[in-house]
């Protein structure tokens, strides 16, 4: 391999979905084939963050998460480029000469075929090809990926998860999603009522599904379990439109004492929508159902 010449795909890879795989299959085959070194390049943050703060979105994984999705789907290298005012002001043809020929020595980029780069996005996959023949590098571009009719967008798996539609974004995911962060406290109502829960306090900027409740598992100090995880803002014991939103998840047959520690939740299945109860024993008999589905995978 001739580690020093790259066949390089770039984006921002948000979740690393379906599509973003493609992209990475066809890297690593290329690069493969060639003796390359495949190559993501991705950009942090996100370029919202810098052209319109207000609408950028929530993220469907942190940057560490991100770069261990690249690197499980085939790539040894994983360039981070610091998306700011600078790097957004590169002409096409700087963007080129800067990043894929002087820095990465690309001797092949692999991109979607709607792919859009450089000041105010005015570079695409033609200006590429012909860039390719200049500083000799051949550009190689992928089909968008479809399942059942619906495209690998991050936007619309983002759109599913807010619905709590998690079955439909593992779909388009091409996993199931999950949440890490750390276990804090919380207000402990769950184990007075006999369902302790792992409060999970996650990465600023990252996406949360929709309120209500969910079958799936919480991994801790190396050991998976099964969850019923609960999101919302806990209607019947905290009523009132301040109600701050908490992640919980109650691990079947768990007892342990596990503050401070990292939890992944991973989301198989929506079971049902938030509700207020009339009292705390409709609540707990509500939760010993929603337990028993979990258990049965019903």
């Amino acid at each position: 391999m001739n580690a020093s010449e790259r066949a390089v795909t770039m984006g921002v890879f948000d979740g690393v979905h379906r599509g973003h795989q493609a992209l990475l299959a066809e890297t690593v085959r290329v690069a493969d084939a060639h003796g390359y070194a495949p190559t993501a390049l991705t950009f942090d943050p996100h370029p919202s963050a810098l052209f319109a703060p207000a609408r950028t979105p929530l993220l469907l994984s942190t940057m560490d998460e991100r770069t261990a999705l690249l690197r499980k789907h085939g790539v040894t290298d994983v360039i981070i480029a610091p998306f700011d005012r600078a790097l957004a002001a590169l002409t096409p043809d700087e963007f080129v000469k800067q990043w894929l020929v002087d820095r990465l020595r690309a001797r092949f980029v692999i991109v979607g075929d709607d792919f859009r780069f450089g000041c105010d996005r005015s570079g695409d996959t033609a200006f590429l090809r012909r860039a390719g023949q200049t500083h000799g590098f051949e550009t190689v571009t992928v089909a968008p990926v479809f399942v059942d009719g619906v495209p690998c967008r991050s936007t619309i798996i983002r759109q599913m998860l807010t619905g709590g539609q998690v079955e439909s974004a593992q779909t388009l995911l091409g996993r199931p999603f999950t949440l890490t962060g750390t276990i804090a406290h919380g207000r402990k109502l769950g184990r007075t009522i006999g369902f302790p829960t792992a409060n999970l306090q996650t990465a600023p900027g990252i996406l949360v599904p929709g309120a209500g409740v969910y079958a799936g598992r919480a991994t801790v100090a190396g050991a998976t379990h099964l969850a019923a995880i609960s999101i919302g803002t806990n209607p019947t014991v905290t009523p009132g439109a301040d109600a701050l939103r908490t992640v919980e998840a109650f691990l079947l047959d768990f007892g342990g004492d596990i503050y401070g520690e990292t939890l992944t939740i991973t989301f198989d299945r929506f079971l049902r929508g938030t509700e207020k109860y009339d009292s705390l024993d409709t609540l707990v008999a509500q939760m010993h159902r929603d337990v028993a589905r979990v258990r049965n995978k019903a």
